[in-house]
Protein backbone atom coordinates (compact mmCIF):
# COMPACT_ATOMS: atom_id res chain seq x y z
CA UNK A 1 0.00 0.00 0.00
CA UNK A 2 2.68 2.49 1.04
CA UNK A 3 4.86 1.67 -1.98
CA UNK A 4 1.99 2.18 -4.42
CA UNK A 5 0.89 5.40 -2.72
CA UNK A 6 4.47 6.68 -2.89
CA UNK A 7 4.74 5.86 -6.60
CA UNK A 8 1.44 7.60 -7.37
CA UNK A 9 2.32 10.68 -5.38
CA UNK A 10 5.62 10.98 -7.27
CA UNK A 11 3.51 11.28 -10.42
CA UNK A 12 1.30 13.95 -8.81
CA UNK A 13 -1.67 11.58 -8.73
CA UNK A 14 -3.88 12.23 -5.72
CA UNK A 15 -4.32 9.28 -3.37
CA UNK A 16 -7.49 9.15 -1.28
CA UNK A 17 -7.14 7.83 2.25
CA UNK A 18 -9.88 5.26 2.79
CA UNK A 19 -10.90 3.40 5.91
CA UNK A 20 -7.45 2.03 6.64
CA UNK A 21 -7.85 -0.98 4.34
CA UNK A 22 -4.50 -2.35 3.17
CA UNK A 23 -5.92 -4.15 0.14
CA UNK A 24 -7.63 -1.22 -1.59
CA UNK A 25 -6.49 2.17 -2.77
CA UNK A 26 -8.39 5.05 -4.37
CA UNK A 27 -7.00 7.78 -6.58
CA UNK A 28 -8.42 10.91 -8.14
CA UNK A 29 -7.64 11.67 -11.78
CA UNK A 30 -9.36 14.30 -13.89
CA UNK A 31 -11.95 14.76 -11.16
CA UNK A 32 -12.86 11.05 -11.13
CA UNK A 33 -12.29 8.71 -8.21
CA UNK A 34 -11.02 5.25 -9.09
CA UNK A 35 -10.60 2.37 -6.66
CA UNK A 36 -8.15 -0.50 -7.13
CA UNK A 37 -7.77 -3.81 -5.34
CA UNK A 38 -4.15 -4.36 -4.32
CA UNK A 39 -2.45 -7.73 -4.63
CA UNK A 40 1.10 -8.05 -3.33
CA UNK A 41 3.72 -10.74 -3.99
CA UNK A 42 7.51 -10.82 -3.68
CA UNK A 43 8.37 -11.96 -7.21
CA UNK A 44 5.83 -12.17 -9.99
CA UNK A 45 6.57 -14.63 -12.81
CA UNK A 46 4.29 -15.45 -15.73
CA UNK A 47 2.89 -18.50 -13.93
CA UNK A 48 2.24 -16.48 -10.78
CA UNK A 49 0.54 -13.77 -12.85
CA UNK A 50 -1.69 -16.34 -14.57
CA UNK A 51 -2.75 -17.75 -11.20
CA UNK A 52 -3.52 -14.33 -9.76
CA UNK A 53 -5.53 -13.29 -12.80
CA UNK A 54 -7.63 -16.47 -12.60
CA UNK A 55 -8.41 -15.83 -8.94
CA UNK A 56 -8.90 -12.08 -9.36
CA UNK A 57 -12.16 -10.20 -9.09
CA UNK A 58 -13.71 -8.92 -12.31
CA UNK A 59 -15.78 -6.31 -10.49
CA UNK A 60 -12.90 -4.01 -9.56
CA UNK A 61 -9.64 -2.91 -11.17
CA UNK A 62 -6.61 -4.65 -9.67
CA UNK A 63 -3.03 -3.51 -9.24
CA UNK A 64 -0.25 -5.94 -8.41
CA UNK A 65 2.69 -4.74 -6.32
CA UNK A 66 5.88 -6.80 -6.40
CA UNK A 67 9.58 -6.46 -5.75
CA UNK A 68 10.07 -7.75 -9.28
CA UNK A 69 7.70 -8.36 -12.18
CA UNK A 70 9.30 -10.39 -14.97
CA UNK A 71 8.90 -9.35 -18.59
CA UNK A 72 6.53 -12.23 -19.34
CA UNK A 73 4.48 -11.48 -16.22
CA UNK A 74 4.16 -7.84 -17.25
CA UNK A 75 2.75 -8.93 -20.60
CA UNK A 76 0.27 -11.35 -19.00
CA UNK A 77 -0.96 -8.78 -16.48
CA UNK A 78 -1.27 -6.05 -19.09
CA UNK A 79 -3.20 -8.34 -21.45
CA UNK A 80 -5.57 -9.17 -18.59
CA UNK A 81 -6.19 -5.49 -17.93
CA UNK A 82 -4.35 -5.45 -14.62
CA UNK A 83 -2.20 -2.64 -13.33
CA UNK A 84 1.17 -3.37 -11.74
CA UNK A 85 4.01 -1.78 -9.82
CA UNK A 86 7.50 -3.23 -10.13
CA UNK A 87 9.46 -1.84 -7.19
CA UNK A 88 12.61 -1.86 -9.34
CA UNK A 89 11.21 1.19 -11.12
CA UNK A 90 8.12 0.87 -13.32
CA UNK A 91 4.42 1.62 -12.85
CA UNK A 92 1.67 0.48 -15.21
CA UNK A 93 -1.78 1.80 -14.34
CA UNK A 94 -4.83 0.76 -16.36
CA UNK A 95 -8.47 1.63 -15.72
CA UNK A 96 -11.39 3.03 -17.75
CA UNK A 97 -10.10 6.25 -19.24
CA UNK A 98 -6.70 5.85 -17.57
CA UNK A 99 -3.43 4.59 -19.07
CA UNK A 100 -0.15 5.25 -17.28
CA UNK A 101 3.07 3.39 -18.11
CA UNK A 102 6.19 5.11 -16.82
CA UNK A 103 9.63 4.56 -15.35
CA UNK A 104 9.88 5.70 -11.73
CA UNK A 105 12.67 5.70 -9.14
CA UNK A 106 13.16 2.31 -7.51
CA UNK A 107 11.22 1.80 -4.29
CA UNK A 108 13.12 -0.21 -1.70
CA UNK A 109 11.23 -2.34 0.79
CA UNK A 110 11.99 -0.78 4.19
CA UNK A 111 13.32 -2.52 7.29
CA UNK A 112 14.38 -6.10 7.97
CA UNK A 113 11.40 -7.54 6.12
CA UNK A 114 13.04 -6.90 2.77
CA UNK A 115 13.02 -10.24 0.89
CA UNK A 116 16.17 -12.10 0.03
CA UNK A 117 17.20 -12.20 -3.62
CA UNK A 118 16.07 -15.50 -5.18
CA UNK A 119 19.59 -16.21 -6.51
CA UNK A 120 22.46 -15.43 -4.18
CA UNK A 121 25.92 -16.76 -3.48
CA UNK A 122 27.90 -19.51 -5.15
CA UNK A 123 25.32 -22.15 -4.26
CA UNK A 124 22.38 -20.16 -5.58
CA UNK A 125 24.15 -19.51 -8.88
CA UNK A 126 25.15 -23.17 -9.26
CA UNK A 127 21.62 -24.42 -8.62
CA UNK A 128 19.96 -21.87 -10.90
CA UNK A 129 22.48 -22.58 -13.66
CA UNK A 130 21.96 -26.34 -13.38
CA UNK A 131 18.17 -25.96 -13.54
CA UNK A 132 18.41 -23.77 -16.64
CA UNK A 133 20.81 -26.24 -18.27
CA UNK A 134 18.42 -29.12 -17.48
CA UNK A 135 14.96 -27.57 -17.99
CA UNK A 136 13.11 -30.90 -17.95
CA UNK A 137 14.84 -32.37 -14.88
CA UNK A 138 14.36 -31.87 -11.16
CA UNK A 139 17.28 -31.25 -8.83
CA UNK A 140 18.03 -33.48 -5.85
CA UNK A 141 20.15 -32.22 -2.92
CA UNK A 142 21.77 -35.60 -2.30
CA UNK A 143 22.09 -36.80 -5.89
CA UNK A 144 23.51 -33.57 -7.33
CA UNK A 145 25.68 -32.32 -4.46
CA UNK A 146 28.88 -33.90 -5.80
CA UNK A 147 28.21 -32.71 -9.36
CA UNK A 148 27.69 -29.13 -8.23
CA UNK A 149 30.44 -29.20 -5.62
CA UNK A 150 28.20 -27.84 -2.86
CA UNK A 151 26.55 -29.34 0.22
CA UNK A 152 23.06 -30.87 0.02
CA UNK A 153 21.87 -28.34 2.58
CA UNK A 154 23.05 -25.50 0.32
CA UNK A 155 21.08 -26.96 -2.57
CA UNK A 156 17.98 -27.27 -0.38
CA UNK A 157 18.28 -23.65 0.73
CA UNK A 158 18.77 -22.42 -2.84
CA UNK A 159 15.78 -24.40 -4.12
CA UNK A 160 13.61 -23.15 -1.26
CA UNK A 161 14.49 -19.56 -2.07
CA UNK A 162 13.76 -20.09 -5.77
CA UNK A 163 10.47 -21.79 -4.97
CA UNK A 164 9.46 -18.87 -2.79
CA UNK A 165 10.03 -16.58 -5.75
CA UNK A 166 7.99 -18.80 -8.08
CA UNK A 167 11.07 -19.82 -10.06
CA UNK A 168 10.95 -23.54 -9.14
CA UNK A 169 7.82 -25.67 -9.31
CA UNK A 170 6.58 -28.27 -6.86
CA UNK A 171 8.72 -30.97 -8.51
CA UNK A 172 11.95 -28.97 -8.06
CA UNK A 173 12.14 -28.15 -11.76
CA UNK A 174 13.05 -24.68 -12.94
CA UNK A 175 10.32 -22.38 -14.23
CA UNK A 176 11.65 -21.08 -17.53
CA UNK A 177 12.12 -18.61 -19.11
CA UNK A 178 11.63 -16.67 -15.86
CA UNK A 179 14.49 -18.47 -14.12
CA UNK A 180 16.86 -17.78 -17.01
CA UNK A 181 16.18 -14.04 -16.91
CA UNK A 182 16.52 -13.94 -13.13
CA UNK A 183 19.86 -15.73 -13.47
CA UNK A 184 20.93 -13.28 -16.20
CA UNK A 185 20.27 -10.38 -13.81
CA UNK A 186 22.38 -12.08 -11.12
CA UNK A 187 25.18 -13.26 -13.47
CA UNK A 188 28.39 -11.88 -11.82
CA UNK A 189 31.09 -11.38 -14.44
CA UNK A 190 34.03 -9.09 -13.68
CA UNK A 191 36.43 -9.02 -16.60
CA UNK A 192 40.14 -8.21 -16.59
CA UNK A 193 41.31 -6.70 -19.86
CA UNK A 194 44.56 -7.87 -21.42
CA UNK A 195 46.88 -6.04 -23.82
CA UNK A 196 47.88 -9.19 -25.71
CA UNK A 197 45.53 -12.08 -26.55
CA UNK A 198 46.27 -15.30 -24.63
CA UNK A 199 47.49 -18.29 -26.61
CA UNK A 200 45.34 -21.40 -26.73
CA UNK A 201 48.23 -23.79 -26.18
CA UNK A 202 49.15 -22.02 -22.96
CA UNK A 203 45.77 -22.81 -21.40
CA UNK A 204 45.09 -26.34 -22.57
CA UNK A 205 45.70 -28.88 -19.78
CA UNK A 206 47.40 -32.16 -20.69
CA UNK A 207 44.55 -34.13 -19.13
CA UNK A 208 41.63 -33.84 -21.56
CA UNK A 209 39.16 -34.21 -18.67
CA UNK A 210 40.51 -31.27 -16.67
CA UNK A 211 38.64 -27.91 -16.66
CA UNK A 212 39.93 -25.53 -19.29
CA UNK A 213 39.58 -21.97 -20.49
CA UNK A 214 36.51 -21.33 -22.64
CA UNK A 215 35.58 -18.64 -25.14
CA UNK A 216 32.31 -16.71 -24.96
CA UNK A 217 31.01 -13.54 -26.62
CA UNK A 218 29.54 -13.05 -30.08
CA UNK A 219 32.12 -15.32 -31.73
CA UNK A 220 31.00 -18.24 -29.56
CA UNK A 221 27.35 -17.32 -30.11
CA UNK A 222 27.90 -17.39 -33.88
CA UNK A 223 29.51 -20.83 -33.56
CA UNK A 224 26.29 -22.04 -31.94
CA UNK A 225 24.20 -20.55 -34.74
CA UNK A 226 23.06 -17.29 -33.15
CA UNK A 227 21.99 -14.54 -35.58
CA UNK A 228 24.99 -12.30 -34.88
CA UNK A 229 27.58 -10.55 -36.99
CA UNK A 230 31.11 -11.18 -35.77
CA UNK A 231 34.66 -10.46 -36.89
CA UNK A 232 37.60 -12.82 -36.60
CA UNK A 233 39.63 -9.91 -35.22
CA UNK A 234 37.10 -9.19 -32.48
CA UNK A 235 37.98 -9.09 -28.79
CA UNK A 236 38.59 -12.45 -27.16
CA UNK A 237 36.16 -13.02 -24.28
CA UNK A 238 37.48 -15.84 -22.12
CA UNK A 239 36.59 -17.65 -18.93
CA UNK A 240 39.31 -18.96 -16.62
CA UNK A 241 38.86 -21.62 -13.96
CA UNK A 242 39.92 -19.48 -11.00
CA UNK A 243 41.19 -16.09 -9.78
CA UNK A 244 44.84 -17.19 -9.65
CA UNK A 245 44.77 -17.87 -13.40
CA UNK A 246 43.35 -14.40 -14.03
CA UNK A 247 46.13 -12.79 -11.95
CA UNK A 248 48.80 -14.76 -13.81
CA UNK A 249 47.28 -13.82 -17.17
CA UNK A 250 47.32 -10.12 -16.24
CA UNK A 251 51.05 -10.34 -15.55
CA UNK A 252 51.84 -12.52 -18.55
CA UNK A 253 49.85 -10.64 -21.21
CA UNK A 254 49.73 -7.18 -19.66
CA UNK A 255 46.69 -5.58 -18.07
CA UNK A 256 44.81 -3.04 -20.17
CA UNK A 257 42.24 -0.40 -19.35
CA UNK A 258 38.65 -1.72 -19.34
CA UNK A 259 37.43 -1.98 -22.91
CA UNK A 260 40.82 -1.22 -24.41
CA UNK A 261 42.59 -4.56 -24.73
CA UNK A 262 42.78 -7.36 -27.26
CA UNK A 263 41.15 -9.81 -24.84
CA UNK A 264 39.32 -10.04 -21.56
CA UNK A 265 39.28 -12.87 -19.05
CA UNK A 266 36.93 -13.53 -16.13
CA UNK A 267 36.56 -16.17 -13.45
CA UNK A 268 33.73 -18.52 -14.39
CA UNK A 269 30.74 -17.74 -12.10
CA UNK A 270 29.98 -21.48 -11.82
CA UNK A 271 32.26 -24.48 -12.30
CA UNK A 272 30.09 -25.87 -15.11
CA UNK A 273 31.33 -23.08 -17.41
CA UNK A 274 34.86 -24.47 -17.66
CA UNK A 275 34.29 -28.20 -17.17
CA UNK A 276 34.49 -30.58 -20.12
CA UNK A 277 30.97 -31.12 -21.52
CA UNK A 278 29.51 -34.48 -22.41
CA UNK A 279 29.07 -33.30 -26.01
CA UNK A 280 31.96 -31.65 -27.86
CA UNK A 281 31.76 -27.86 -27.86
CA UNK A 282 32.50 -25.98 -31.09
CA UNK A 283 35.98 -24.54 -31.48
CA UNK A 284 36.34 -20.81 -32.11
CA UNK A 285 39.81 -19.97 -33.43
CA UNK A 286 41.11 -22.96 -31.50
CA UNK A 287 39.33 -22.10 -28.25
CA UNK A 288 36.54 -24.39 -27.02
CA UNK A 289 33.33 -22.43 -26.79
CA UNK A 290 31.74 -21.92 -23.40
CA UNK A 291 28.49 -23.85 -22.86
CA UNK A 292 25.51 -22.62 -24.81
CA UNK A 293 23.80 -21.46 -21.61
CA UNK A 294 26.83 -19.40 -20.60
CA UNK A 295 27.00 -17.73 -23.99
CA UNK A 296 23.29 -16.90 -23.79
CA UNK A 297 23.67 -15.43 -20.30
CA UNK A 298 26.52 -13.26 -21.54
CA UNK A 299 24.41 -12.03 -24.45
CA UNK A 300 21.63 -11.19 -22.01
CA UNK A 301 23.89 -8.67 -20.28
CA UNK A 302 23.34 -6.39 -23.28
CA UNK A 303 19.78 -5.30 -22.53
CA UNK A 304 19.19 -3.99 -26.03
CA UNK A 305 20.84 -5.85 -28.88
CA UNK A 306 21.88 -8.90 -26.84
CA UNK A 307 18.38 -9.64 -25.64
CA UNK A 308 17.02 -8.99 -29.11
CA UNK A 309 19.41 -11.63 -30.46
CA UNK A 310 18.13 -14.13 -27.91
CA UNK A 311 14.53 -13.61 -29.02
CA UNK A 312 15.61 -14.34 -32.62
CA UNK A 313 17.83 -17.33 -31.77
CA UNK A 314 16.00 -20.52 -32.66
CA UNK A 315 17.20 -23.22 -30.27
CA UNK A 316 15.00 -26.15 -29.24
CA UNK A 317 14.19 -26.09 -25.50
CA UNK A 318 16.11 -22.83 -25.05
CA UNK A 319 15.61 -21.71 -21.44
CA UNK A 320 15.34 -18.05 -22.46
CA UNK A 321 12.24 -18.53 -24.63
Amino acid sequence: MAALASALERLAIDVVVDDGSSDHISIVMDGRRLTFTIRAVAYCTASVADGLVKMGSRSRATVLVADQVTADARSRLTEAGWSWLDRRGRLHLHAPGVWVDVEIPAIERPGPGRPLAPIAGRGGLAVAYWLCAHPDEHISPNRHAAELGIAPSTISTAVSRLRGAGLVDGSARGVVPELFWELADAWPVERTWLIEPPRVEGHTPADPLQPRWKRSGTAAAAAYGAPVVTRSSGTLELYATGPVEVSIAARQYGEAQPGGGAASVAVAPVAAVTTVPGDPAPLVDGWPAAPLLTVALDLAQDRSRGREILTEWKIADAPWR
